[in-house]
């Protein structure tokens, strides 16, 4: 089954919380509902990706500035 874009009404059932979980949602970042606030799809592969190079680059940060 080939992914899509869901909308916001769709996804919302998806949202427990702040985590949001949606294998076949091919969106990276999802909008909150009622607040100015983005959340990752965890259940896209790239937002791992993302945030797997995030956290490189504070160690990498963190290491030039400790030594």
């Amino acid at each position: 089954m080939a992914k899509r874009k869901y909308s916001q009404e769709e996804g919302d059932p998806a949202m427990s919380g702040r985590i949001y979980i949606n294998r076949e949602d091919a969106r990276i970042f999802v909008r909150k509902r009622g607040l100015y606030a983005w959340t990752m799809n965890l259940g896209n592969p790239w937002s791992w990706v993302i945030m797997g190079l995030e956290l490189l680059v504070v160690l990498l940060i963190t290491g030039i500035f400790l030594n």
